[in-house]
């Protein structure tokens, strides 16, 4: 009789179990559980694969259907920010605060947003006043501070942007300050455009209190230090940037090269730029380097030997051929000389520039901080036609 039983209940469980496997494998179960498709999902949709431009149209299609979409207002001005029409984003945030039935929720980003348009706008200034309000009225938001830290940035406050950087770390449990010394750096290079020397050397040594590695920072105390005839030090400084920052250390050649040669230690030279090519040796605008001063010595066939390991790395380089013509030249091989001429011609003369990583926009000069998007970024190099 209990064996009936058992038999029974694992034949019922059985056909329980093979109904519930067809029911499945036929649609009768899923995960998909959107809703039906309506404008305001598509922009969401699309924002999501980054096609800003049918999100912006789709949104759109949302408030023209319905004028109650307050998040559909808000994306629409966001992305008219990001589009470089801020003028009309803000346009579209402000009409928003007035509104009544807008969620707490909705109030912040409403409000997050018209700081991110003031900054957009180059309204720096009253940027930070907004987002000031924002934080005192909820402390506990941490986009709040994000936003905050954004402002002051693009104000110049490089003090209160480290502070509120500071705390962003401290609430978010960050270890160490490596993160923060780019806050003193750019404080520094501030200084420095403003021709505070001495304020811009405190800033940069703390950031490298932060940092003892960070790269502006012992870029320009070598500079401040060279300027003020402390040329050893300065020495000091620009090497330890080369040692800790392989792909960084053409920023110092020329200037290693002058402060040996003006402290009478030109000899030496060309063991410095050994050293750097022990960290890098594919690093050819260091092989140019340590060529023109084989030239100077007058060691013309090294200078061509070397000259040549520098073309096999960067085939394009002006800057290499132009030096390999004249030591050709020198040593009475015209015959490469204008080889080396007939290759230059075929080549386009470039420059390097540096390029910010986050918004592409070039510059002449190194910088801790992108000057037309503001982002912390390490520039990259790049060539463009002279």
């Amino acid at each position: 009789m209990t064996s009936g039983i058992y038999a029974f209940v694992l034949g019922g469980a059985l056909l329980a179990l093979v109904g519930w496997a067809a029911w499945t494998l036929s649609g009768g179960f899923t995960t998909d559980r959107r809703g039906p498709e309506t404008p305001f999902r598509r922009g969401l949709d699309a924002l999501l694969r980054g096609e800003n431009e049918e999100a912006l149209l789709a949104f759109a299609e949302t408030v023209r259907i319905d004028t109650d979409n307050v998040d559909a207002y808000i994306h629409i001005g966001n992305l008219l920010r990001e589009r470089g029409e801020p003028a009309r984003a803000i346009n579209v945030h402000r009409e928003l605060t007035v509104r009544s039935g807008l969620t707490t929720a909705q109030e912040r980003t409403v409000r997050e947003s018209l700081v991110l348009d003031l900054i957009a706008l180059g309204r720096a200034d009253q940027a930070v006043e907004e987002a000031e309000d924002l934080r005192e009225l909820d402390r506990k938001n941490p986009n709040a501070l994000q936003v905050l830290l954004r402002a002051h940035e693009a104000a110049g406050n490089w003090e209160r942007a480290y502070e509120v950087r500071s705390e962003m770390a401290r609430l978010n449990g960050e270890r160490g300050n490596g993160s923060l010394a780019k806050y003193r750096s750019a404080a520094g290079e501030s200084f420095l455009r403003a021709g505070k020397t001495r304020e811009a050397e405190r800033q940069f040594k703390s950031a490298l209190r932060l940092d003892k590695n960070h790269p502006a920072a012992l870029l320009r105390l070598g500079d401040i230090c060279y300027r003020r005839d402390h040329r050893d030090r300065a020495i000091v400084f620009w090497k330890w940037l080369a040692r800790m920052h392989p792909g960084l250390a053409h920023l110092v050649l020329d200037r290693l090269e002058t402060a040996y040669f003006e402290r009478g230690r030109f000899s030496e030279i060309p063991q410095a730029y050994e050293e750097l090519l022990s960290r890098n040796p594919r690093d050819a605008r260091i092989l140019i380097a340590l060529a023109r001063m084989y030239e100077k010595k007058g060691d013309l066939p090294e200078a061509a030997a070397t000259l040549s390991r520098a073309l096999k790395i960067d085939s394009d380089s002006v800057e290499a051929r132009l030096l390999l013509v004249n030591v050709h030249r020198r040593l009475g091989d015209l015959s490469s000389a204008l080889d080396e001429v007939e290759a230059l011609l075929r080549a386009v003369p470039k420059t390097e520039r540096f390029a910010c990583a986050s918004c592409g926009a070039t510059s002449d000069e190194f910088w801790t901080r992108c000057p037309e998007c503001h982002a912390f970024s390490q520039p990259s190099t790049e060539s463009t036609p002279a």
